[in-house]
């Protein structure tokens, strides 16, 4: 089975674009299908698209607007490596930074020079994002000066907002009501989090309360007693978040959300490509658990989730950013370096949040399935 799509890096990410008019029509074959396009399950993924880490292994679908109040409709799947997990009720912030160079190459919308606004409506979330694109002579442009932690060399800045985002998945920017909850998890002591809904939920954790100072990366990695008591907090709550009923069913019904975010007050590290990250460079620091596994730079949607709640007194992101923060752009030290949020805010609801990236087109063509 032959199907024509693009390979795109948006931020951080890679994902194989479709144009939704060719798939197949009738959207319950698409799960099997993903799956095959990625290799999945297998962790290396060797007879698939994916790059055996799930920063490498997610799809993304476009189609044209439903209305001219905006330009595309794009919806964001997640697939697993090691399981066979295809995950539609979360979106990447990274990969949504694709969608309007690929609009603006596939022709969805005319293109603008210098800069084409493309507003995206991503349909996981029922959320507008904003992307200004850089172009020229008809092209999304991908040379250019800016650089972003996590990816070599420089690519064409990109502004991206995601509008309105509290509340994406659940309605509600706290869930549970609460700035801080308790969590029990299971063959754990009790911890303290923040449990927010902003882009992509979040569980927000104290580094500390975990034994780490929270500049680790290696420990992330290598050290499974500490992801499974991490899935331990997270499956605990996810039954607060109203995704899950029973802990246990965590894994296996709702693997990509929430996500969770241990961070600690800003500090020097060394990051994974061994340069030191600064503490006077950040105003907190994060490590990210998405789908089971460490992320290794830090997801744009946790990111817009850490930036709301340390606007918001009384959450633990609040309590730990740096005393000095001006409340507009958070930067947050992450594996690889310093992730900027700018994020407005009017009294505890969020405007707008977004950073600066940069995307390319990798590969065009088709992918072959077993049929």
């Amino acid at each position: 089975m032959k199907l024509k799509c693009v390979y795109m890096r948006g931020g951080t990410s890679k994902a194989v674009f479709f144009h939704k008019n060719d798939l197949p029509e009738d959207k319950t074959l698409w799960p099997e299908l993903f799956l095959k396009v990625m290799g999945t399950p297998d962790p290396k993924q060797i007879d698939g698209m994916g790059g055996a880490y799930q920063i490498t292994s997610k799809i993304a679908v476009i189609s044209p607007a439903d209305d001219p109040s905006y330009d595309v409709n794009y919806t964001f799947f997640q697939i697993g490596v090691d399981a066979p997990v295809v995950d539609d009720r979360v979106n990447c912030g990274n990969i949504s930074c694709g969608v309007g160079p690929f609009a603006v190459d596939e022709g969805l919308v005319k293109p603008v020079e210098p800069v084409t606004v493309v507003r995206v409506l991503n349909t996981n979330t029922g959320k507008f994002i904003e992307e200004h694109v850089p172009v020229k002579d008809g092209k999304a442009l991908t040379s250019g000066n800016a650089r972003i932690t996590g990816v070599p060399g420089t690519g064409a800045a990109m502004d991206v907002y995601f509008e309105h985002p509290g509340g994406a998945t659940t309605g509600r920017l706290f869930p549970t009501g609460n700035l801080r909850d308790w969590l029990y998890p299971v063959g754990f002591d009790p911890i303290e989090a923040t449990l927010i809904d902003c882009s992509n939920p979040v569980v927000i954790l104290r580094a500390r309360d975990l034994g780490l100072d929270g500049g680790e990366i290696e420990p992330f990695k290598q050290d499974l007693e500490l992801l499974r008591h991490i899935e331990a907090i997270r499956s605990q709550a996810a039954v607060l978040y109203g995704f899950v009923e029973k802990a246990e069913d965590a894994v296996e019904k709702s693997l990509a959300r929430p996500k969770v975010a241990v961070i600690s007050p800003a500090h020097d590290f060394i990051g994974s490509d061994g340069k030191t990250v600064r503490g006077e460079e950040t105003d907190i620091c994060s490590r990210v658990v998405s789908v089971g596994a460490f992320h290794k730079t830090h997801p744009i949607t946790s990111g817009i989730a850490l930036a709301a709640a340390a606007n918001i007194p009384g959450t633990l992101a609040a309590e730990t950013v740096h005393a000095g923060w001006s409340g507009k752009i958070l930067r947050i030290g992450h594996p690889y370096g310093v992730l900027p949020v700018k994020i407005v805010m009017d009294g505890a609801d969020v405007l707008k949040a977004g950073t600066i990236r940069t995307a390319r087109r990798i590969m065009d063509g088709f992918v072959y399935v077993n049929d």
